[in-house]
């Protein structure tokens, strides 16, 4: 997996050349209490290469939580393939490689911090400013964005973060040919709030007296918290 969240701490996301041993190395970091830039740090000087590649060949995303307030630290390595490169701001970091365009990260950045609404509004937001053939350069041919797309938010609550079991976890994988990942996904976020409207709203019901019922005086009482 190369994106990994530990609820109420922070999300690391690794990419280009991916090693395991290097994000469970950071992982590891950010449970110890490292910063984003610290674990950034610490993984320039201890890179793994027993799976190939190294240092020069990797990027790096990274935000956490500390004492309520939002740190953010990014990396791409030298060797990356053009176009690459990160953006960071004081809760988010972007990061892309094999783009048709640095404006792919300049979009996404610019959409994640001019939409209102949730954090996972603005997430959504940011794949959508994304979109575009060859975004990723090898799906030009095929005339979408990216070869798969996924939103992933975590509560504080949550005390599984494999996939599929956040409170809100939408995986988009291979799609058909022509098909693009990023209105698959937003169609399934779609579903996913509309499902939990409704549920906000039959809870509200369900906490709604209304009474004497049956009635037969023609005044009615509303208790509701």
């Amino acid at each position: 997996t190369i994106s990994d969240i530990i609820p109420g701490k922070g999300a690391i996301n690794t990419q280009a050349w991916w090693s395991p041993l290097n994000m469970s190395a950071a992982l590891d970091r950010m449970e110890s209490g490292d910063s984003p830039e610290e674990i950034i740090d610490w993984l320039k000087l201890n890179d793994n290469s027993s799976g190939g590649g190294n240092i020069n060949d990797r990027q790096y995303g990274i935000v956490d939580i500390n004492n309520n307030t939002t740190r953010s630290a990014g990396f791409t390595g030298a060797n990356n393939f053009s176009e690459a490169g990160h953006l960071i701001g004081d809760n988010y970091a972007i990061q892309g490689n094999i783009l048709i365009s640095i404006d792919v990260l300049q979009d996404m950045e610019k959409a994640f911090l001019e939409t209102n609404g949730t954090l996972a509004d603005k997430l959504m937001a940011a794949m959508q400013g994304a979109k575009r053939p060859g975004a990723d350069q090898r799906c030009l041919s095929e005339g979408v964005s990216s070869l798969s797309a996924f939103l992933r938010i975590a509560q504080p609550t949550d005390t599984d973060a494999s996939y599929g079991n956040l409170s809100l976890d939408l995986n988009i994988g291979a799609t058909p040919f022509g098909v693009e990942p990023i209105d698959e996904l937003q169609s399934a976020y779609n579903d996913y709030k509309a499902t939990v409207s409704n549920e906000s709203m039959q809870s509200r019901l369900d906490n709604i007296l209304i009474f004497p019922n049956p009635n037969s005086t023609g005044e009615i009482s509303i208790n509701t918290d």
